[in-house]
Protein backbone atom coordinates (compact mmCIF):
# COMPACT_ATOMS: atom_id res chain seq x y z
CA UNK A 1 0.00 0.00 0.00
CA UNK A 2 0.65 3.11 -0.36
CA UNK A 3 2.85 5.17 2.85
CA UNK A 4 1.53 8.09 4.75
CA UNK A 5 2.51 11.42 3.62
CA UNK A 6 3.64 12.81 6.89
CA UNK A 7 6.01 14.94 8.87
CA UNK A 8 6.16 18.05 11.76
CA UNK A 9 5.02 21.30 10.90
CA UNK A 10 1.82 20.94 8.36
CA UNK A 11 -0.42 22.97 8.19
CA UNK A 12 -2.89 20.59 7.13
CA UNK A 13 -3.63 16.43 7.02
CA UNK A 14 -5.89 15.85 4.20
CA UNK A 15 -7.63 12.24 5.81
CA UNK A 16 -9.11 10.02 3.04
CA UNK A 17 -11.12 6.67 3.51
CA UNK A 18 -8.83 4.52 1.59
CA UNK A 19 -6.45 4.49 -2.20
CA UNK A 20 -9.08 3.69 -4.79
CA UNK A 21 -8.26 1.32 -7.20
CA UNK A 22 -6.29 3.59 -9.77
CA UNK A 23 -4.26 4.88 -6.37
CA UNK A 24 -3.64 1.39 -5.26
CA UNK A 25 -2.39 0.75 -8.85
CA UNK A 26 -0.44 3.33 -9.87
CA UNK A 27 1.29 4.08 -6.26
CA UNK A 28 0.09 7.86 -5.87
CA UNK A 29 -2.57 9.21 -3.72
CA UNK A 30 -5.50 10.71 -5.66
CA UNK A 31 -4.29 8.78 -8.78
CA UNK A 32 -7.75 8.36 -10.19
CA UNK A 33 -8.96 9.97 -13.48
CA UNK A 34 -11.40 11.75 -12.07
CA UNK A 35 -10.66 13.18 -8.70
CA UNK A 36 -10.35 16.41 -8.04
CA UNK A 37 -7.78 16.83 -5.32
CA UNK A 38 -5.14 18.50 -6.85
CA UNK A 39 -6.85 20.77 -9.42
CA UNK A 40 -8.42 21.76 -6.04
CA UNK A 41 -5.11 22.11 -4.20
CA UNK A 42 -4.56 24.49 -6.63
CA UNK A 43 -7.32 26.69 -7.34
CA UNK A 44 -8.13 27.05 -3.75
CA UNK A 45 -4.65 28.65 -3.10
CA UNK A 46 -3.03 25.45 -1.31
CA UNK A 47 -0.05 24.62 -3.81
CA UNK A 48 1.27 27.61 -6.30
CA UNK A 49 1.01 25.09 -9.07
CA UNK A 50 -0.91 22.09 -9.99
CA UNK A 51 0.45 19.10 -8.92
CA UNK A 52 0.05 15.58 -10.37
CA UNK A 53 -0.34 12.70 -8.31
CA UNK A 54 3.19 11.12 -9.14
CA UNK A 55 4.12 14.75 -6.98
CA UNK A 56 2.47 13.22 -4.03
CA UNK A 57 5.21 12.47 -1.86
CA UNK A 58 6.57 16.33 -2.45
CA UNK A 59 3.49 17.74 -0.87
CA UNK A 60 4.99 18.38 2.26
CA UNK A 61 6.77 21.89 0.84
CA UNK A 62 3.70 22.99 0.65
CA UNK A 63 2.67 22.07 4.46
CA UNK A 64 0.70 19.24 3.30
CA UNK A 65 0.50 15.56 4.70
CA UNK A 66 -1.79 12.94 3.40
CA UNK A 67 -2.84 9.78 4.91
CA UNK A 68 -6.24 7.57 5.32
CA UNK A 69 -7.72 5.77 7.79
CA UNK A 70 -8.10 2.30 5.84
CA UNK A 71 -4.21 0.71 4.59
CA UNK A 72 -4.78 -2.43 3.90
CA UNK A 73 -7.45 -2.44 1.23
CA UNK A 74 -8.15 -0.22 -1.66
CA UNK A 75 -11.22 0.53 -3.49
CA UNK A 76 -14.70 2.26 -3.18
CA UNK A 77 -15.51 3.19 0.12
CA UNK A 78 -18.43 1.07 0.07
CA UNK A 79 -16.19 -2.00 -0.74
CA UNK A 80 -14.49 -1.47 2.55
CA UNK A 81 -15.23 -3.61 5.40
CA UNK A 82 -15.31 -1.71 8.42
CA UNK A 83 -13.00 -4.29 10.36
CA UNK A 84 -10.18 -2.36 8.22
CA UNK A 85 -10.94 1.39 9.85
CA UNK A 86 -7.77 1.74 11.91
CA UNK A 87 -8.79 5.04 13.99
CA UNK A 88 -6.21 4.43 16.59
CA UNK A 89 -3.37 4.43 14.28
CA UNK A 90 -4.65 7.01 12.51
CA UNK A 91 -4.90 9.13 16.56
CA UNK A 92 -1.06 7.90 17.21
CA UNK A 93 -0.33 9.53 13.78
CA UNK A 94 -2.01 12.85 14.41
CA UNK A 95 -0.63 13.61 18.09
CA UNK A 96 2.78 12.65 16.87
CA UNK A 97 2.79 14.96 14.14
CA UNK A 98 0.20 17.88 15.76
CA UNK A 99 -0.50 19.34 12.39
CA UNK A 100 -2.78 22.35 12.86
CA UNK A 101 -5.29 20.75 10.79
CA UNK A 102 -6.97 17.94 9.69
CA UNK A 103 -9.26 17.86 6.57
CA UNK A 104 -11.27 14.73 6.49
CA UNK A 105 -11.67 14.26 2.61
CA UNK A 106 -15.16 13.19 2.48
CA UNK A 107 -17.67 12.49 5.39
CA UNK A 108 -17.39 8.37 5.44
CA UNK A 109 -13.58 9.13 6.47
CA UNK A 110 -15.11 11.53 9.08
CA UNK A 111 -18.01 8.95 10.03
CA UNK A 112 -15.73 6.28 11.18
CA UNK A 113 -13.07 8.79 12.75
CA UNK A 114 -16.20 10.28 14.90
CA UNK A 115 -17.58 6.83 15.80
CA UNK A 116 -21.01 6.91 13.44
CA UNK A 117 -19.40 3.82 11.56
CA UNK A 118 -20.12 5.22 7.83
CA UNK A 119 -23.78 7.07 8.65
CA UNK A 120 -22.44 9.93 6.87
CA UNK A 121 -26.00 11.84 7.28
CA UNK A 122 -24.32 12.38 10.69
CA UNK A 123 -21.46 14.39 9.83
CA UNK A 124 -21.44 18.19 8.57
CA UNK A 125 -19.09 19.79 6.61
CA UNK A 126 -17.00 22.02 7.84
CA UNK A 127 -15.48 22.96 11.11
CA UNK A 128 -16.02 20.08 13.83
CA UNK A 129 -16.11 20.65 17.65
CA UNK A 130 -13.97 17.84 18.39
CA UNK A 131 -9.91 18.43 18.24
CA UNK A 132 -7.03 16.13 18.47
CA UNK A 133 -4.56 17.27 20.49
CA UNK A 134 -3.80 20.89 19.33
CA UNK A 135 -5.19 19.98 15.52
CA UNK A 136 -8.46 20.81 14.01
CA UNK A 137 -10.51 19.17 12.63
CA UNK A 138 -12.47 20.39 9.19
CA UNK A 139 -14.62 17.96 7.28
CA UNK A 140 -14.65 18.78 3.47
CA UNK A 141 -16.50 17.32 0.66
CA UNK A 142 -14.71 14.58 -1.61
CA UNK A 143 -12.71 14.78 -4.49
CA UNK A 144 -13.30 11.82 -5.35
CA UNK A 145 -15.23 11.14 -8.81
CA UNK A 146 -17.75 8.65 -7.98
CA UNK A 147 -18.88 12.07 -5.03
CA UNK A 148 -19.10 13.99 -8.12
CA UNK A 149 -22.83 14.74 -7.05
CA UNK A 150 -21.95 16.31 -3.80
CA UNK A 151 -19.51 18.35 -4.87
CA UNK A 152 -18.77 21.84 -2.88
CA UNK A 153 -15.84 23.71 -3.18
CA UNK A 154 -17.23 26.43 -1.14
CA UNK A 155 -15.73 24.25 1.89
CA UNK A 156 -12.18 24.08 0.47
CA UNK A 157 -11.95 27.89 0.26
CA UNK A 158 -13.65 28.11 4.12
CA UNK A 159 -10.51 25.95 5.37
CA UNK A 160 -7.99 27.84 3.29
CA UNK A 161 -9.11 30.83 4.79
CA UNK A 162 -8.88 29.48 7.99
CA UNK A 163 -5.38 27.99 7.72
CA UNK A 164 -4.12 31.36 6.17
CA UNK A 165 -6.35 33.49 8.23
CA UNK A 166 -6.39 32.14 12.22
CA UNK A 167 -8.56 33.64 14.50
CA UNK A 168 -7.32 33.64 18.55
Amino acid sequence: MIPDVLTYNLEVVFCGTAKGEASAMKGFYYAGPGNKFYGTLYKVGFTPLKLEPKDCFDINRYKIGLTDLVHTEFGNDSDISDSSYDVDEFLKKIERFQPNFVAFNGKTSASYFLGYRGITSLVDFGMQEMKIGRSQLYVLPSTSGSARRYWVESYWVELFRRINNPVN
